[in-house]
């Protein structure tokens, strides 16, 4: 199993179970993800490979809460914040 597939699992199980303070634990999956690459492109790259994934119809269709989309706002935050850091 790889991390985009055990990140998108673990994520769709958070929004299964969605109460108040998920999206704390949804950014943290996020986060451990993202820290296993290295690099602005390669962090890039597993970005859009999770929105694409979470963009899938059978994944849509389980969004809670409107989970995804808190979890798309901290994406395009931490890569404003890579844009600074890989400068």
């Amino acid at each position: 199993m790889d991390m985009l597939d055990d990140t998108v699992r673990t994520l769709l199980a958070l929004s299964a179970r969605y109460r108040v303070g998920t999206i704390i634990e949804a950014e943290r999956v996020v986060d451990a993800y993202l820290d296993e690459f290295q690099g602005y492109r390669a962090r890039r790259v597993a970005m859009d490979a999770l929105l694409l994934e979470l963009a899938l119809p059978e994944h849509r269709a389980r969004n809670r809460g409107g989970l995804f989309e808190l979890i798309e706002l901290h994406l395009k935050r931490r890569h404003r914040e890579m844009a600074v850091m890989f400068q």
